[in-house]
């Protein structure tokens, strides 16, 4: 599986108009009335597929932790309230419908689902998406890792997963997968799950790389995993998309990106160029 195209938008938390000011630029597609999740979703798909031929049988992936967080808020305060709820409020606060409109925005005919999985969503994803195109149900994927920030929710620690306590932006981040080596960035070598960090160790030791990359849960283990600290690419997202596009930004010619959930199981994806 190849690489061929990268986007992310990773941004300190913007207002919904930013960003449909942003999507105007560049799409005709009406969202005038839709949730701030919708319109960073088709923002940073439409960004990442730019001048590229859409096939027929593209499939689409949307992974989200939190989904339309803001419109959830929203409609809370208005029950709390005693107010009626706005139509357009309730249903934005459906996220399943968000790869819907991005498959109508890129008039892609594929198969289209938004998943979500406590602390792994992007993984799961992953997981699921390069198994339907080693299946053949797709011809090629995009896939997405899309949250909005939820720094304005107070004391938002307390309900989430954030072990390490990092800054919460706004995240489109899409990478586009097919079988063509040709002009591809990158070669998806690995994808192994494991169960344990016994069984992460015995990967680890017959895995070279020259870069790494960690999600919130695996920072926690480096010392157990006799990780090389000078290998690790530093970050503040909790984001698995986002960790991939940083590493294949960088110089280096191969990579790990590796991730577990607070029971210690988790996934490896190992890259080269």
């Amino acid at each position: 599986m190849y690489i061929h195209k990268t986007y992310t938008l990773n941004n300190e938390n913007q207002s919904i108009k930013t960003y449909k000011s942003a999507l105007k630029e560049i799409s005709k597609i009406n969202l005038r009335r839709s949730s701030k999740f919708n319109i960073l979703a088709i923002l940073g798909a439409l960004r990442c597929m730019n001048e590229k031929n859409i096939s027929k049988n593209m499939g689409i992936y949307v992974a989200s932790e939190y989904g339309s967080i803001t419109s959830v808020k929203t409609v809370l305060e208005q029950v709390s309230q005693d107010s009626i709820v706005m139509p357009f409020d309730f249903l934005n606060i459906n996220s399943n419908n968000v790869s819907f409109y991005v498959s109508q925005a890129l008039k892609s005919n594929g198969k289209n689902m938004v998943l979500t999985s406590h602390d792994l969503s992007f993984e799961k994803t992953l997981e699921l998406a390069l198994f339907d195109l080693e299946l053949n149900e797709i011809d090629d994927l995009l896939i997405g890792n899309v949250d909005e920030s939820i720094s304005e929710i107070d004391d938002f620690n307390k309900y989430v997963s954030n072990v390490n306590e990092n800054p919460s932006k706004d995240i489109s981040s899409w990478i586009y997968i097919n079988k063509e080596k040709e002009n591809s960035l990158a070669e998806i070598k690995e994808f192994t799950q494991f169960s344990n960090l016994q069984e992460l160790k015995e990967l680890l030791l017959n895995i070279d790389f020259e870069l790494i990359s960690l999600n919130q849960y695996a920072t926690k283990q480096i010392n157990e995993l006799e990780i090389n600290k000078n290998l690790i690419l530093p970050h503040d997202n909790i984001h698995g998309s986002v960790n991939i596009i940083s590493m294949l930004n960088s110089d280096k010619k191969s990579f790990v990106y590796l991730s577990l959930d607070k029971n210690n199981k988790g996934y490896l994806v190992k890259l080269t160029k």
